[in-house]
Order: C-alpha cells, then sequence, then structure tokens
C-alpha cells in the first residue's frame, strides 16, 4: 500500500494468466530482481508511480520493467516513467498477444492519483482518459 500523499498508479490484470512485473537494474546479474510485482488474475494493485523511478535517478542505474506472464518472460517491458505517465496500466490478451494499455490522465487537475487526497476528485474516474497501447 502506497503512502499518504503519494502519487499512485493502478496496475490491472486481465490477462487470464498471473503477471509478475519484475524491476530489472542495469549492472545487476540476470534473474536478479529489484521490485517485483505480482498480479494474480483479476486483480488490480495501486502502487506508488514514482518510487522504482525516483530510485533510478538516484542511484544513477537505470532499470526496466520486464513482465512475465504464466512464469514466461514475454520480452515486453515498461519504462519506470510510463508508471509516473499513466494513471492505469492494463494487462491484457487479445488475439494470443498481451496488450499493454495506458490510460493518460489529460485533466489539469490529477488529484485523483494523489494517495489521500482522491476523495476530492473520485477514486476511479477513469472515463475522461485518453487510452493507448504501450510498449
Amino acid at each position: 500500500m502506497p503512502l499518504p500523499l503519494t502519487v499512485v498508479t493502478k496496475l490491472e490484470n486481465r490477462a487470464g494468466e498471473e503477471i509478475v512485473i519484475c524491476e530489472c537494474r542495469s549492472t545487476a546479474p540476470e534473474g536478479q530482481y529489484g521490485d517485483t510485482i505480482t498480479l494474480a488474475l483479476n486483480q488490480h494493485r495501486e502502487i506508488s508511480a514514482t518510487k522504482i523511478n525516483r530510485r533510478c535517478v538516484e542511484s544513477l542505474r537505470s532499470s526496466v520493467l520486464k513482465i512475465f506472464v504464466g512464469g514466461v518472460d514475454t520480452g515486453r517491458i515498461l519504462k519506470p516513467c510510463d508508471l509516473v505517465d499513466y494513471s492505469r496500466i492494463v494487462f491484457k490478451h487479445e488475439n494470443g498477444n498481451l496488450l499493454i494499455i495506458g490510460h493518460r490522465d489529460t485533466s489539469p487537475c490529477p488529484m485523483h492519483r494523489v494517495n489521500g487526497l482522491r476523495f476530492l476528485m473520485g477514486r476511479n474516474n477513469y472515463q475522461d482518459m485518453a487510452e493507448e497501447e504501450i510498449a
């Protein structure tokens, strides 16, 4: 659970299998991951949008987020800045391919992304957000 007054991103698994998102830091040995986020079938989870990105900047080491579906590496990656750019990221299968769809906030006041202030704007108000495929 993110701390109060933290910008959050909602991750949703609609892929039909468990999804694991692993942080791969540069210069780390293969298979050694930083943070790992697990999303069970049809689970959604709110994570700190800036945590991984901030850690990359502070340590001067880049990282990517590898996506595993059902324990298999999909070859798809997210950048830490994707968590900051999108309010909601949805993983789903379509025609046998994994789609990663991001909902970008276009409102001038993105207070619904701040944990602890979302009651002001509505917690799950994604209707007016631009939707686009990521990765």
